[in-house]
């Protein structure tokens, strides 16, 4: 990923809009972020980060801390980021959440954080969490891994040198994409408590076999199945115990078998006996009951052939419907053509009605448009004249438009000569105050002056001594010396009066001179506002041109709006004039055509007239050789005979069938009789009563048997389950306690969790591979910058056997040989530490299969613990990373690093607040 353009409205200290072309800082090298302390350096690189991932690139600052306090009211705080990745180039913008002003009205409103993302092919994200996954897809990395790799930042630079094994395995599970290595083993925990789990429903399920066992409590064996189910058995003698149980009830099942059949087969042959028995009384009731039967049946038989004889009788009646019926059915056709006649006069007089209809609405039309197109025409005459007024409306219009122009211009200047008389009259009320400031200071200073000069001969006195010549007069007496007074002011004080003096004056020949100018400035200004007056023809002077100025703007208002009026009023009759013009031309043609359909209706409604009458002079001939008036009535004369006629046949079917059937049953009754007495004749004397006492006793022992039976059966179905169900879930169980014994074996090596060893997973085994690599690219640097003193190591040992190892981090100290955790190196030891694990974690991002690219890398300070030598050999490690094409920018403000770094982003506050920057 490489920055080509950033831009920051409203953002931190940047109360403005900053631009900054980061292309122009090239491809590869050096570039130094500097400027003032707290100006807003490392707030680039948190305007890259929230452009990127919506979040600053420290965590002390949230994105609603963005809004810069120095930006006006109107700007927005957003930023917007052009960079490039695998040689796309990518557009993001992002707004923060923050309170604006409101669009209408006062107060405020929240401005709700958005986003956009604009991909190469011009396809565009505006949800905010879409732009967010959309990001970390394309750099492959979120946020805190860009901020460990792509910024060594302030106060954060020491998190990925002394970061623990797992804060090292998250980072490098995205970076180095060992997720797969994780999931094999969160696999291998779950199948292992999955089966953890199933082996304990095996011993479960299986105890719930065992309790499932049934046994008689005489029997011996019931002992040992307690013990089973208490568990003292083991689960081969379980089973052998129950297999005992099925054979003892096997062999008592099948003698109760036998038991059961032996009773049952004399149970049968009793039950043939008191089946004769029960056979031959049946037989002697069923001869009774046959002869009454044959008595009934014989009255019976009698009325039914005298109904029969009568049906009979109806016989010719019947005949004679059906032959009218036959006749009425050949007639139907001429019905139904009677009806197709009849529906096509009524077509016929439908349409016609509807040809008639058409007419009148056709001929009303005509006549309506006739009507309008005569008015239309005649409105078109009184538009000749269209437009032959407009340009001269057009012309006067704008020569008023001119003149209020000039009208408001006039009124401008009045009333800023207005505000000039007003400001010279307060110039010269100062001037005024300053004169008399200044004339109070001059006389002050006159009087100071006149009593300093006078005290100089009471201060010559002071060292005249009686016989010592005056250095003034010469003479050696000095009968009445000059007293000094005690008001007389100091040198010092004589000072401070003329500097007051000299200051007043200088106030008031300045008032005086601004005066002047805008004197002359008024009085030329007033000149200009006489001639607009006069070239206006406005006869009035300033003084008096405000009320003249309005009624002369009141006038141009009007007159324009009348003009404008007017040229709207001549703009309609033109288009209306055009309008007639396309529109008579088309009524014209609609009347002819409405005239010609006129025509063609009296012509069909006269043919469909005579159609009509002549359909229905035929329809009358042939309703008169019909019997009926219609199809409907023929058709219900039809049905009527239809149905007599099959009533009387069904009434003849119907006493037919009744009669044969009695005949038939009689028949039966006399067979019956003679049957049941023959059976009646040759039936045995038999015991019925000491049969029926042997079935008992045989029925007593057969049940008793098929009890005892049943419950044999019970025992065995349920133990044979349970023998079925031990033995399957016995070989389940082994075979999942044979998996359970290597799956966990297997889980507790993936996971590091074997006893007795380090602690060391299997990802984290992997990650090793790749951190061996980092190191070995941090070492290249790190040598070189600690003078070949510090070396970066893998810790091989953790210090206990109680948490996860693998990524903990040594240094090797060539200078005594030593080796030590990284967290005892000093503050400059570690920054370069640091550094250079940075640099190499992000050489082997790189170049490894994650496919990420970083072109740019920046450094926030650390350099000021730096000294002279570490310095320099920090430097020259950044710029040895810098060859091929990535940029490196270094964010401080240490001088040394100004002087030999000269591409640079210079950040400076501004005295009116917030910062600016600028690329050099």
């Amino acid at each position: 990923m490489r920055p080509l353009q950033l831009t920051i409205s409203a953002f931190g200290p940047y109360a403005g809009k900053t631009v900054l072309d980061m292309s122009a800082l090239g491809q590869n090298g050096l570039y130094l972020i500097t400027g003032d302390t707290g100006a807003g350096k490392t707030t680039i690189f948190d305007a890259v980060t929230f452009a990127l991932y919506g979040e600053a690139s420290g965590d002390n600052r949230e994105p609603a801390m963005f809004r810069s306090k120095y930006a006006a009211p109107e700007t927005p705080t957003e930023v917007e980021l052009v960079f490039s990745y695998a040689g796309k180039t990518y557009t993001v913008k992002r707004n923060p959440r923050y309170e604006r002003p409101k669009a209408r009205g006062e107060g405020f409103t929240t401005q709700d954080a958005e986003a956009e993302l604009r991909y190469p092919d011009g396809r565009v994200l505006t949800k905010p969490r879409e732009v967010d996954a959309a990001v970390r897809e394309i750099m492959g990395i979120d946020r805190n891994q860009f901020m460990q790799i792509a910024m060594i930042a302030q106060g954060d630079f020491l998190k990925l040198l002394l970061a623990s094994t797992e804060e090292r395995k998250a980072i490098f599970r995205r970076i180095f994409k060992t997720q797969l290595f994780q999931g094999v083993q969160e696999k291998l925990k779950a199948e292992t408590g999955n089966l953890g789990r199933q082996a304990e429903l095996a011993r479960t399920s299986l105890a719930q076999y065992v309790n499932g066992i049934v046994a008689d409590d005489a029997d011996v064996l019931s002992i040992q199945v307690a013990k089973a189910k208490a568990g003292g058995l083991l689960t081969g003698e379980t089973i052998e115990v129950l297999q005992q149980l099925i054979d003892q009830d096997e062999k008592t099942a099948d003698r109760l078998r036998q038991e059961k059949e032996e009773a049952e087969k004399q149970l049968e042959a009793v039950n043939g006996v008191l089946g004769k028995i029960e056979e031959r009384e049946k037989a002697e009731k069923a001869v009774e009951q046959n002869k009454k039967a044959l008595t009934e049946e014989e009255e019976r038989l009698k009325a039914l052939k005298e109904a029969l004889e009568a049906q009979r009788a109806k016989a010719p009646e019947a005949e004679k419907a059906a032959k009218e019926k036959t006749a009425l059915e050949e007639e139907l056709p001429r019905y139904d053509a009677l009806d197709a006649l009849s529906g096509e006069i009524e077509a016929l007089g439908k349409e016609l009605a509807q040809k008639k209809a058409k007419q009148t609405e056709t001929q009303t039309k005509y006549d309506a448009g006739a009507k309008a197109l005569e008015a239309l025409r005649e409105e078109l005459k009184t538009l000749t004249d269209a437009g032959e007024q407009k340009q001269k409306l057009v012309a006067e219009k704008e020569k008023a438009d001119e003149r209020k122009k000039k009208l408001e211009t006039l009124s401008d200047g009045l009333k800023g000569y207005s505000a000039g008389e007003t400001a010279l009259a307060r110039l010269q009320a100062e001037y005024a105050a300053a004169s008399e400031k200044s004339l109070r200071a001059a006389a002050a200073y006159e009087e100071k002056n006149k009593a300093f000069l006078d005290e100089q001969a009471g201060i010559i006195a002071e060292t005249l001594t009686e016989g010592a010549p005056c250095p003034v007069c010469g003479s050696t007496a000095h009968p009445r010396p000059a007293k000094k007074s005690e008001n007389a002011p100091t040198e010092a004080q004589l000072k401070q009066a003329k500097k007051e003096a000299d200051e007043a004056r200088k106030a008031a020949e300045d008032k005086s001179g601004a005066c002047a100018a805008k004197k002359a400035a008024l009085d030329a200004l007033g000149r200009g506002l006489r001639e607009q007056l006069e070239a206006l023809a406005l006869p009035c002077d300033i003084e008096g041109a405000d009320e003249a100025l309005a009624a002369a703007v009141a006038q141009s208002a009007g007159r324009i709006a009348s003009l404008d009026a007017a040229i709207r009023a001549e703009d309609k009759r033109i288009a209306r004039k055009a309008l007639l013009e396309k529109e008579i031309p088309q009524k014209e043609e609609a009347l002819a055509e409405q005239k010609a359909l006129l025509e063609e209706l009296g012509k069909a409604i006269a043919g469909l007239a005579a159609a009509a009458a002549s359909k229905a002079e035929q329809r009358q001939k042939e309703k008169e050789t019909l019997c009926f008036d219609g199809k409907q009535a023929a058709a219900g004369r039809i049905r009527a005979l239809t149905a007599a006629v099959e009533q009387m046949q069904t009434a003849l079917k119907k006493a037919e069938d009744a009669f044969n059937a009695s005949d038939k049953r009689a028949g039966e009754f006399r067979a019956a009789i003679r049957e049941l007495q023959a059976q009646r004749e040759d039936g045995l004397a038999l015991d019925k009563e000491a049969a029926l006492q042997k079935k008992a006793l045989l029925s007593q022992a057969s049940g008793a048997a098929e009890e005892k039976a049943k419950a044999v059966h019970a025992r065995l179905t349920a133990n044979r389950s349970a023998l079925r169900n031990i033995k399957e879930k016995a070989g389940d169980l082994e075979a999942i306690e044979k998996n359970y014994t290597w799956m966990k074996a297997l889980s507790n090596t993936a996971n590091g969790n074997l006893s007795g060893k380090e602690k060391v997973m299997l990802e984290t085994y992997i990650q090793t591979t790749y951190f061996d690599r980092i190191i070995a690219r941090a070492n290249t640097r790190l040598m070189d910058m600690s003078g070949g003193q510090y070396e970066l190591k893998r810790r091989r040992e953790a210090e206990n056997r109680q948490s996860q190892t693998g990524l903990d981090l040594d240094v090797t100290d060539h200078y005594n040989g030593t080796d030590r955790s990284v967290k005892t190196l000093s503050g400059g030891e570690s920054f370069k530490a640091s550094l250079a694990l940075a640099l190499g974690l992000s050489d082997e991002i790189q170049s490894s299969a994650g496919g990420i690219r970083l072109d740019t890398m920046f450094v926030d300070e650390g350099f000021g613990s730096l000294d002279e030598e570490s310095l320099n050999q920090a430097v020259n490690a950044l710029a040895g990373l810098t060859e091929g094409n990535r940029l490196v920018g270094i964010i401080s403000h240490v001088a040394e690093l100004k002087n030999r770094i000269d591409r640079q982003i210079v950040v400076k506050k501004d005295r009116q607040g917030g910062s600016r920057a600028s690329i050099i």
